[in-house]
């Protein structure tokens, strides 16, 4: 195994530090709201302390998932954020511009990985993953596999993607799948099989046009053919749909990685130029954060940056994943200014965002992992 870098080392601690008795706090920065516990970025940390055998990190995943199931709205709900007050009844969010629906996929995934990793008793979260399912039964509403999303309505919560959004019904078949056999409900591994399947033959469009990734989204009146790295990636580690996975990670090498470029959020960069411009513009919830290459829009996440890793070691494309780590540690490896910010401006590759994140920390220790061989068993179903 590579020897850990001095910048691995700081990404583990800081994942510790954020890891308390409420559950995994997004950062160690006041700004916003980020002290409070995020239930994806809770997740995706937690996931990686379970990879690393990290007691603090997984007590935290732990105690991130009781307090979901403590704070589960009445329909089902999982909140997108909350904060424990020493003096005050908890601050739960199910959103705010709009509801935060992977909130609820990542929950019934860090159970399902929680089980598997034996940090917690699936028992007690039985009836409360129930309840998630039910609800997105309920969103999906239909009856055709996939779940309609808001602007707003994941873990992009600026950018302007909406409708029948990949990276949504990815996490809802992977939290199936992995609940199904948790809790030996046959309905649930069928339901992510039909989802799945329903990726596969709506996701790709036009086989006639030339293209090597599936479309971000579908909606009534077209489809959004951005790439979308997150979807992507856990497409393919998932194993929800292989074949547009592995086209996906193709493409991802050749575009990219092959010309020594890590890979943005989503591509292609909206410009001022672009019809999409104003409502990119006018869409924020505090300041605009969406000039071109920055943030959502063309920024470059180490967390995603990290799952991609996960994805190429999980699918035996070892050389992509080596130019990968290569190329983020030139960017911000040991040596180069780096606190842990949120994303790399796409063009310059300038740290920009809110500080000290577990979401950057999640990233770096996910490529550090990827190649380990009890992280490829980890999620081998």
């Amino acid at each position: 195994m590579k020897v850990q870098s001095e910048r691995e080392s700081e990404a583990i601690a800081l994942l510790r530090a954020l890891s308390g008795p409420d559950g995994i706090h997004a950062s160690l920065s006041s700004t916003a709201n980020y002290r409070a516990v995020f239930a994806r970025d809770a997740v995706m940390a937690g996931t990686a302390g379970l990879l690393l055998g990290d007691e603090t990190i997984s007590r935290g995943l732990a105690r991130t998932l009781e307090r979901l199931r403590d704070l589960q709205g009445a329909e089902g709900q999982i909140a997108s954020n909350f904060e424990v007050r020493p003096d005050a009844a908890p601050h739960v969010s199910f959103g705010t511009l709009a509801p935060r629906i992977d909130s609820a996929t990542w929950y019934l995934i860090g159970i399902g990985f929680g089980a598997r990793a034996g940090v917690l008793d699936p028992g007690v979260f039985r009836d409360s993953a129930r309840a998630v399912v039910r609800l997105l039964d309920g969103i999906e509403y239909n009856g055709r596999h996939l779940l309609y999303i808001p602007t707003g309505g994941n873990w992009a919560d600026e950018y302007i993607y909406d409708g029948y959004i990949l990276y949504d019904q990815v996490l809802r078949a992977w939290g199936l799948r992995l609940l199904g056999v948790t809790y030996d409900e046959p309905t649930w591994v069928n339901k992510a099989k039909q989802i799945g399947e329903t990726i596969e033959a709506r996701y790709w469009l036009d086989p006639a046009r030339e293209r090597g990734h599936p479309v971000a989204s579908l909606s009534p009146v077209g489809s959004q053919d951005m790439f979308d790295l997150a979807a992507s990636s856990l497409l393919a580690l998932s194993g929800v749909s292989p074949r547009l996975g592995a086209s996906a990670l193709t493409w991802i090498d050749e575009t990219f990685l092959a010309h020594d470029k890590l890979v943005p959020a989503f591509h292609p960069v909206i410009g001022e130029s672009d019809p999409l411009w104003p409502a990119l513009r006018r869409y924020h919830l505090h300041d605009f954060r969406n000039a071109p290459h920055e943030y959502h829009n063309g920024g470059i996440w180490p967390i995603w940056l990290g799952w991609l890793g996960l994805a190429f070691a999980q699918t035996g494309i070892t050389r992509s994943l080596s130019h990968l780590r290569a190329l983020t540690e030139g960017r911000v490896g040991d040596g180069q200014p780096f606190g842990f910010e949120e994303y790399l401006h796409g063009a310059t590759g300038q740290p920009l965002g809110t500080t000290q994140m577990a979401y950057s920390a999640t990233g770096l220790a996910f490529l550090r992992l990827a190649m380990e061989p009890r992280t490829q068993q980890f999620f081998a179903l």
